[in-house]
């Protein structure tokens, strides 16, 4: 249980707890950390807290960080364990079924990235990204200060 009013700041004492977690084993070497997104949920603590939680705990060799995969238990060279996809990935999948079944009305944007954001419980930066997917992949388009649209079918 954190204590905001002790002497310790909060973010070591997030930092304790992930440490906790790694030296009982309950975190093995090579196990993801949870995110900082997870970190604010379960301790109640800003995204700056959880942040430099992460940093104290790089900082110590304690775990390493991946740009965009995450952060992972012991040292840069040891295996970890495989991801099971990425959320964007999922979503773009979703939202291009969605398209699909006539879901979503050709003259009419899709959801906004804060609504999409909200209604998948994810970041809009991961939104942004299951949207650039689609784009590629020609589901949708984007017309700028419009919004997105389902690309309209041949």
């Amino acid at each position: 249980m954190l204590n905001p009013r002790g002497p310790i700041p909060l973010y070591r004492q997030v930092a304790a707890l992930i440490r906790e977690r790694i030296e009982s084993g309950d975190l093995a070497p090579g196990a993801l950390v949870p995110s900082e997104d997870a970190l604010v949920t379960k301790h109640g603590v800003a995204r700056i807290t959880a942040r430099r939680a992460i940093a104290l705990l790089r900082e110590e060799g304690v775990i390493y960080t991946l740009r965009g995969e995450g952060s992972y238990v012991g040292p840069e060279d040891a295996p970890r364990e495989p991801r099971s996809g990425w959320m964007f990935q999922a979503i773009a999948d979703d939202l291009a079924a969605k398209v699909r079944a006539g879901r979503f009305a050709q003259d009419m944007p899709l959801p906004s990235e804060s609504q999409l954001a909200q209604e998948y419980d994810v970041a809009k930066g991961t939104v942004r990204r299951a949207l650039a997917l689609l784009r590629e992949r020609g589901a949708v388009f984007t017309v700028p200060g419009r919004g997105t649209y389902a690309t309209p079918s041949s």
